[in-house]
């Protein structure tokens, strides 16, 4: 099971995109790409520390969980393409967001089908961990803006 939720988070997001405007949907290609970078060197860290073990995951895809390439790019450019420049309503859906993941997906979906298995952190740390990039790339976005346009 853990090997076709794999395959589900990486691939099927995907098509969550085909209905939105592809113009507008191009400017947030970056800031996806960002965000998927941001969390493979989350991964990296995770390992060092000891944070979670990513149990089961894509034959070619080692300690970086699948939903980084699938999932995550594909949310990031959903919320930017909806609350995007909104900084109010972009971090209130974000806080709203991942804090489902942390605290419902995470431990009653990802960890019981065994796609990862938290060690040396809590699902409240696993929040902070999520949204402690959401700065980050929102800054990066406005840089993003403002050299590009």
């Amino acid at each position: 099971m853990g090997q076709v939720l794999s395959w589900i988070v990486m691939i099927v997001p995907w098509f969550l995109l085909v209905p939105l405007n592809s113009i507008r949907e191009r400017n947030f290609l970056s800031v996806a790409f960002f965000t998927v970078l941001l969390y493979t060197i989350y991964f990296q860290i995770t390992e060092v520390w000891d944070w979670w073990t990513v149990t089961k995951n894509l034959f070619f895809l080692s300690n970086v969980s699948s939903f980084t390439y699938g999932l995550l790019p594909v949310t990031t450019i959903l919320v930017f393409y909806f609350f995007y420049p909104n900084v109010w309503l972009f971090f209130g859906a974000n806080i709203i967001l991942d804090a489902v993941q942390a605290f419902i997906i995470s431990p009653f979906i990802f960890e019981k089908v065994g796609l990862y298995e938290l060690n040396n952190m809590s699902n409240l740390g696993l929040y902070f961990a999520i949204i402690s990039h959401l700065p980050i790339i929102y800054l990066y976005q406005r840089w993003y803006d403002s050299v590009f346009k």
